[in-house]
């Protein structure tokens, strides 16, 4: 089973990364994906949101892939997700209140509407 997990450096995200390390440890076969997407011309920690992630891994004693694009973060990570046969997309689920989330909408609220792919959304 191929598996994406985005991560932004945000303490869901990294509830999302633990779930994905606890899924690649039951099942040996689980190959996970962590991916930053970056918004353009915005400056962020993405670099430093891959390494936590891939260091819950490396702690674990797993293996992880890791890739950082640019792109609106939603459709990049449905795009990538498709394009790389992932079979699930583990994502963390952002803390917005509820008016904010209708008039906004949240990045895995959109993955989750917009993706073909399996989509867990981790609290």
């Amino acid at each position: 089973m191929n598996v994406l997990v985005p991560v932004d450096g945000s303490d869901n995200a990294m509830r999302a990364v633990i779930y994905a390390v606890f899924l690649a440890k039951e099942n040996p076969n689980t190959q996970v994906t962590i991916l930053s997407a970056i918004p353009p011309f915005t400056e962020t920690r993405a670099g430093m949101a891959l390494e936590k992630a891939r260091h819950a891994f490396v702690d674990a004693g797993l293996t992880v892939d890791a890739a950082l694009v640019e792109g609106e973060p939603a459709d990049t990570i449905i795009k990538y997700a498709q394009e790389h046969n992932m079979d699930n997309i583990i994502i963390g689920h952002r803390g917005m209140g509820a008016l904010k989330s209708m008039v906004l909408g949240s990045v895995s609220q959109k993955v989750l509407s917009k993706s073909n792919k399996p989509v867990t959304i981790i609290k």
